[in-house]
């Protein structure tokens, strides 16, 4: 069975059977020929505390129910017992109304249909055992005995009802979540692609005209040779990494997880490996839409690598935190520090001419996210990245059921 339709039967599981109590506990306090005597009085305590207890646990009784339908079976034998002790009539009756409710929400037709036929011979029992009391000596009349039993099919038709109307919200819901998948999927592969294009292609291009110039670079200038070398080393270091970026991009499933466990996750595998500690500290419930959580993640990843590649810190902190509508997740190393002014205009596009394209990556995937970077740093006093995204995207979450059928 879906989970999402789990959920909901479970809740109008424990709404019936809330009802139920509310009726029997009603019912003692209002009728004093029940409270008169012990054994009607026993039998709506015996069923007031087997719903008591079946609502303790509701979560375990009702998959036991779909696997056994004899335990509610043996529900319809209380109902029996009531209608037997306190009469057909109000309150007693609608009693085991509920058990047929229940029946026409947990099981198919034929299921159901046997559920309900054990309650109409049932109630004619106890009709015709009370039928003297009910009706002063007189014999039983017709419109009482054809008509209240017709409310059990009633109440397990509409149990049935709500069931379909579950499963096929579930349906509609899982389609949902499969085309939003599907655009999901497609989007990530237009972006990879785009991202190759303006980034890796782009670099191996460069490093490509660089190197069919150096041979008339040898010949003229061997000074100039020497410097177009090593820009081609520092570009082919920068192709690297970009193509481990995207490796990682591909193999990266944090789409399908909350932003907090994947930054735990991906801290946790950073420090693994650089033998760094980190601590993150995340409040409860800080989370994105899919594609600006996905950029999310990228950041925080290209930050630990920027301190693992030049910080020389001793331990990061990772804070995640909601602030006036935006998701605001800052990485802070105890590091050297970084070259140069962060709040100088000019200061990307120094890094950019001397290939660190890696802090210009994460400036231009928080704007793509709608958010924005920014960068405190002090020589010697360690770097702080601070990425501020709106915690409200253009589309909800797809909600993932799992899959099954009734």
């Amino acid at each position: 069975m879906r989970r999402s339709v789990e959920t909901r039967v479970g809740t109008t599981f424990v709404l019936l059977m809330q009802l139920r109590v509310l009726v029997i506990g009603v019912t003692v306090v209002v009728d004093g020929h029940v409270r008169g005597d012990p054994w009607a009085l026993g039998v709506l305590v015996l069923a007031a505390v087997v719903s008591g207890v079946v609502l303790a646990g509701w979560e375990k009784v009702v998959l036991r129910l779909f696997e056994q339908p004899a335990l509610l079976a043996f529900d319809v034998l209380i109902g029996y017992a009531v209608l037997q002790v306190g009469g057909i009539f109000g309150p007693y009756f609608l009693v085991t109304v509920v058990t047929a409710g229940l029946a026409g929400l947990l099981y198919r037709w034929p299921v159901t249909a046997l559920l309900c036929a054990q309650q109409a011979v049932l109630y004619y029992a106890a009709l015709y055992r009370n039928a003297p009391a009910d009706d002063g000596g007189g014999g039983v009349t017709m419109p009482l005995l054809v008509m209240l039993p017709v409310f059990y099919g009633v109440a397990a038709l509409v149990g049935t009802v709500l069931r379909r109307l579950f499963d096929e919200h579930a349906d509609a819901e899982e389609t949902r979540w499969r085309m939003e998948a599907q655009a999901m999927a497609a989007e990530e592969r237009t972006r990879l692609a785009r991202e190759m294009h303006d980034s890796l292609t782009a670099t191996l291009s460069g490093i490509a005209l660089s190197a069919n110039g150096l041979p008339s670079w040898v010949r003229k200038s061997p000074d100039r040779a020497e410097q177009e070398a090593r820009r081609i080393a520092t570009a082919a270091q920068v192709a690297t990494r970009e193509a481990r970026s995207l490796i990682a991009e591909l193999r990266d499933d944090s789409a399908g997880v909350p932003l907090v466990d994947a930054v735990r996750v991906l801290a946790g595998e950073w420090e693994s490996r650089t033998g760094v500690p980190v601590r993150v500290d995340a409040e409860a419930g800080a989370d994105l839409p899919a594609p600006a959580r996905r950029e999310m993640v990228t950041i925080v990843r290209e930050a630990l690598e920027n301190v693992g590649r030049h910080a020389e810190a001793s331990r990061v902190d990772i804070i995640a935190a909601v602030n006036a509508g935006e998701l605001e997740v800052r990485v802070r190393d105890d590091g050297r520090g970084m070259p140069g002014r962060p709040d100088d205009p000019g200061w990307l596009e120094a890094l950019a001419r001397g290939g660190h394209y890696g802090l210009v990556g994460m400036h231009e995937r928080a704007r793509r996210a709608g958010g924005r970077l920014a960068v405190r740093s002090v020589p010697g006093g360690g770097t702080e990245v601070t990425a501020s995204i709106p915690a409200a995207g253009p589309e909800p979450e797809p909600a993932r059921a799992a899959l099954g059928s009734r």
